[in-house]
C-alpha cells in the first residue's frame, strides 16, 4: 500500500477515495467491493459537491432526462468499483482477475479475424463504461498484444502514480495523450499487429476540436484517430465492458466498421466517426448506471450540452453550493481501523456501520 504517498490538498476527494481503497483493496474480498463501492458513492453523493454535479450533469444527458440521486449514486459506485479493480491489479494481479470473466467466443473470433485481416493491427473502440483495466487484462492473457492511451498530467500527481501502476499491471502498454511521442507509440503496437484500446466517447483536447458527431440528441466531439488509422487500413471494433458485480463481468467485441473509401476524405472520417459514435452511445444508452467518468474534462461537452439546451441542470446542480472538502472529510472518516483491517471477515461489516453513520448526517 502507497496511502502514506498519497497526498490530498483541499477539496481532493479522488485523493480520499483512493486512499480508502489502497487500504481496503487487498483486505476485503472481490465480491464485498462493489457494495461497499456503492455506500462510499453514498456518502459523496448526499452532499453538494463538483463530482456529484458533474456526474449528475452526465447520467441526466445520457438518459435524456433528469437523473435521480439513485442514478447519481449508481455512476459513482461503477468509477469506485473501477478504483477497486485497480487497486487489485497493482496488489495481486492474479486475484485481481479471479472472478467470472463472460466473453462470447464470437467476440474472439471476430478480433482474431480483424488481426489477420488488417494491414496495422486493429483498435478497439470503447466507451467510458464498466470495468476496462480488466478486459485488457483479461485480453492480454488471452494473448493479444495489448496497448491503451490513457490520460495523465504532465507532472503526475501521487494519485495519477497509483491509477497509472494498477493500469500498467494489466499487462498492456500504456501510451500517455498528448505526448510529443504518443504517434510513434501507437504506431509500435499496431503496426506488431498487437490492439489498441481506445476510450473515444470523449475527446479532451484544449488544442483540437475533434470530429463532431450526434449523439444522445444534442453534439458532441469524437477523436480523429479511429477514422485516420481505418482509412490507412487499421481495422476498428466498438468493444464494451459491463461494470463488475459481486461474481464478475462480461465483455463483447462487435464487428469492425466498414471504411467507405469511395467517398473524399473528410466525408469519409466523418461519415465513420459518426458511425462509430452511434455504436458506442448505443451501449452507453442501454448501460447508463455503468458509465463512471465524472473527472473535469478541457471543453466538457456535458457542459456544453447543458448551457445549450439544458438549463433547467445547471439550476438543479446550482441550487446548493459544492463542498469538496466536507465529503473529502467524510470518506476519510470512513477509514477502518487497523483491528478491522487484520481481520478480512471483519471488514465489510464495520465499514458498513461506518457508512450507515455517515450517510446519516448527509445534506440535501
Amino acid at each position: 500500500m502507497i496511502e502514506a504517498f498519497l497526498s490530498r490538498e483541499h477539496g481532493d476527494i479522488q485523493t480520499a477515495v483512493v486512499r480508502l481503497v489502497d487500504r481496503l483493496a487487498p483486505v476485503v474480498p472481490l465480491s464485498s467491493q462493489p457494495s461497499l463501492a456503492r455506500r462510499i458513492a453514498e456518502v459523496i453523493a448526499c452532499r453538494p459537491t463538483a463530482m456529484g454535479n458533474s456526474m449528475f450533469l452526465r447520467q441526466s444527458i445520457i438518459r435524456r432526462g433528469t437523473a435521480s440521486l439513485e442514478q447519481v449514486i449508481d455512476g459513482l459506485a461503477t468509477w469506485v468499483t473501477v478504483l477497486f479493480d485497480i487497486g487489485n491489479l497493482q496488489q495481486d494481479r492474479c486475484r485481481a482477475l479471479d472472478l467470472k470473466a463472460t466473453i462470447p467466443d464470437e467476440a474472439l473470433t471476430r478480433l482474431d479475424r480483424a488481426l489477420s485481416r488488417s494491414r496495422n493491427g486493429s483498435i478497439l473502440a470503447v466507451p467510458h463504461v464498466g470495468s476496462m483495466e480488466l478486459f485488457a487484462a483479461h485480453l492480454k492473457d488471452r494473448d493479444f498484444q495489448i496497448g491503451f492511451v490513457y490520460t495523465i498530467g504532465d507532472k503526475p500527481t501521487p494519485t495519477e502514480r497509483w491509477i497509472y501502476e494498477g493500469r500498467s499491471a494489466t499487462g498492456g502498454t500504456p501510451i500517455a495523450f498528448g505526448r510529443r511521442n504518443v504517434g510513434a507509440e501507437i504506431s509500435k503496437i499496431l503496426g506488431n499487429g498487437g490492439v489498441l484500446i481506445l476510450l473515444v466517447d470523449l475527446y479532451p483536447s484544449v488544442r483540437h476540436s475533434g470530429m463532431p458527431v450526434r449523439i444522445f440528441d444534442a453534439e458532441f466531439a469524437y477523436p480523429p484517430g479511429p477514422a485516420r488509422y481505418a482509412r490507412s487500413g487499421t481495422l476498428v471494433l466498438p468493444g464494451f465492458a459491463s461494470r463488475r458485480d459481486a461474481e464478475g463481468f462480461s465483455m463483447n467485441i462487435l464487428d469492425p466498421l466498414d471504411y467507405r473509401a469511395s467517398m473524399p476524405v473528410q466525408d469519409a472520417a466523418c461519415d465513420f466517426t459518426q458511425r462509430l459514435a452511434v455504436d458506442i452511445a448505443r451501449f452507453t444508452a442501454e448501460q447508463p448506471e455503468a458509465y463512471w467518468l465524472w473527472h473535469p474534462i478541457p471543453n466538457d461537452p456535458f457542459l456544453a450540452v447543458a448551457q445549450r439546451q439544458r438549463p433547467d441542470l445547471l439550476m438543479a446542480v446550482g441550487a446548493a453550493v459544492a463542498d469538496d472538502e466536507a465529503a473529502a472529510l467524510a470518506v476519510e472518516a470512513l477509514y477502518p481501523t487497523r483491528t478491522a483491517c487484520e481481520s478480512p471477515e471483519a471488514v465489510p461489516a464495520s465499514f458498513a456501520r461506518a457508512l450507515r453513520a455517515a450517510s446519516g448526517r448527509s445534506g440535501a
